[in-house]
């Protein structure tokens, strides 16, 4: 526990106080007490002005979403006032006033997922009077988020929400080799340019640096205070699993199929709710049918977030099969409800799912994992 003189004597540095800030600080972290918060920040350092830059934001649903929108809810109760510069999306009217959108373009092979076209919309953000440029991806924006805070003359920090060489390898398979080294040499300039890389996992600190990429600082993903409850006695005459998480390649969500096949040969009755949607979600669907699965799985799609709660208190254990993982929020809030989780070993949860304490770390096998 960081008391307050111990805060006083950093926060002549600004750039380290905003690491405090962080979703780890704000939600479940103790590294500050919680109460003491908002007046203490207000006490020994002027509130902040932030500015969040994302190729990804409202309405499209996924960890850097949501990560970013109870950021900055957060930092917002704190006193502090961020924007968030954001691709534009068709049809969808920001309720945020401080929301910021630039152009974009449909995106031919991700519905939902606007590509946009990067500008530098400088004078505009002059007006703001930015302390703090917060960039949630490298690579396009990640240049634009150093430009910006270059012309600005104010740090810049950058999350690495992602294992991103393994995600490029699910839709560039053929030129791993070419795609890898150039998003290494991309986060090798990030480290150079950002004032720190927050990394939501030790794994993924540890991956970085192996790669070369220094200037790195562990800070885990929050959890929003509605997702912790007490569990609940639950009946076992029908047990039930829950997945909640994007329906896309990296997240493997097949092998989620052959568990819940497995599953069933043991618990002919058992109950499985998907909540989440993706590319592969009528393929899911299909699959399902071919399995003969629709009398246990029922498809969800994406809900409130501030319902899952009370989903959760119906449910015996989380499962996923995702091989790809930084320190996803899903899991963090089904652990928050009090549910144990089910994973793969490798799969970068290792951290925080303690196999035969927190949860079960299983090999690939869907027989085993069943």
């Amino acid at each position: 526990m960081t008391n307050g003189a111990e805060v006083g004597a950093v926060a002549a540095e600004p750039n380290f106080f905003y690491l405090l800030m962080a979703p780890q600080a704000l939600f479940a972290g103790p590294v500050i007490n919680q109460e003491l918060l908002p007046s203490m920040t207000r006490s020994i350092i002027q509130l902040m002005r932030i500015l969040f830059i994302t190729a990804s934001y409202l309405p499209t649903a996924n960890g850097v979403t949501y990560h970013i929108v109870s950021t900055a809810h957060a930092l917002r109760k704190l006193g502090h006032k961020v924007y968030i510069l954001a691709p534009s999306f068709p049809g969808y009217r920001d309720l945020d006033k401080d929301v910021i959108r630039y152009p974009s373009l449909p995106n031919p092979l991700i519905k939902n997922y606007p590509v946009g076209i990067p500008f530098r919309p400088i004078e505009k953000i002059k007006k703001l009077k930015i302390d703090i440029v917060h960039t949630h991806h490298p690579l396009i924006i990640g240049r634009v988020a150093s430009q910006i805070a270059e012309k600005l003359g104010k740090p810049l920090f950058f999350t690495a929400h992602t294992q991103y060489e393994q995600y490029l390898n699910y839709y560039f398979p053929y030129r791993y080799d070419l795609t890898s080294k150039i998003i290494i040499n991309d986060l090798k300039r990030m480290s150079r340019y950002s004032k720190k890389i927050i990394c939501p996992s030790i794994n993924t600190e540890k991956r970085l640096n192996k790669n070369g990429v220094k200037n790195t600082i562990v800070i885990n993903n929050g959890v929003e205070d509605f997702f912790f409850n007490k569990p609940q006695p639950k009946s076992l005459s029908i047990p039930s699993l829950v997945y909640t998480g994007r329906l896309d390649r990296e997240k493997n969500p097949f092998h989620l199929l052959k568990v819940a096949k497995e599953v069933k040969k043991i618990i002919p009755n058992f109950k499985f709710l998907i909540l989440g949607s993706g590319l592969l979600f009528q393929k899911m669907l299909d699959q399902t049918f071919k399995l003969r699965l629709l009398d246990n799985i029922t498809y969800m799609g994406i809900i409130d977030r501030k319902l899952i709660p009370e989903i959760y208190k119906s449910v015996h254990l989380f499962v996923t099969t995702s091989i790809s993982e930084v320190m996803p929020i899903s899991v963090l809030e089904a652990m928050a409800s009090g549910i144990p989780i089910i994973a793969l070993k490798n799969s970068g949860l290792e951290e925080i799912v303690i196999d035969d304490k927190t949860g079960f770390l299983c090999d690939k096998n869907p027989r085993r994992i069943a």
